[in-house]
């Protein structure tokens, strides 16, 4: 019988397996789609930069402008709390104030 070390680590090597399996499938995938993009693209007029920019200056320009969309994102939600608030103040305190009420009110005799 297998131990639960033993065991853990079987399914960890075929997690790691199946990983790496959709790995190279998605590589591929990007591979056909990169080659047929070429093809296509090698048949259009050829488009002149002055300054072309790198394949990883161009990902980390991506990457920046995502994070700024987050982080813009994340502000937005924190406005959206703050400014609903007073209102969750005004409700904890409405239920809070009911309560007292509530216990003030004398029980009802048993029979």
């Amino acid at each position: 019988m297998a131990t639960a070390l033993e065991t853990t680590k079987q399914i960890q090597d075929q997690v790691l397996a199946s990983m790496e399996q959709g790995q190279k499938a998605a590589i591929d995938a990007v591979r056909t789609w990169a080659e047929t993009v070429e093809t296509t693209f090698s048949k259009l007029p050829e488009l002149v930069f002055a300054d072309p920019a790198k394949p990883s200056e161009l990902l980390e320009n991506s990457y920046s402008f995502t994070e700024r969309v987050f982080n813009s994102n994340r502000e937005f939600a924190t406005r959206v709390f703050e400014a609903v608030l007073p209102a969750t103040r005004a409700a904890t305190a409405g239920t809070q104030s009911a309560a007292a009420q509530t216990s003030k009110i004398p029980s009802p005799p048993k029979p």
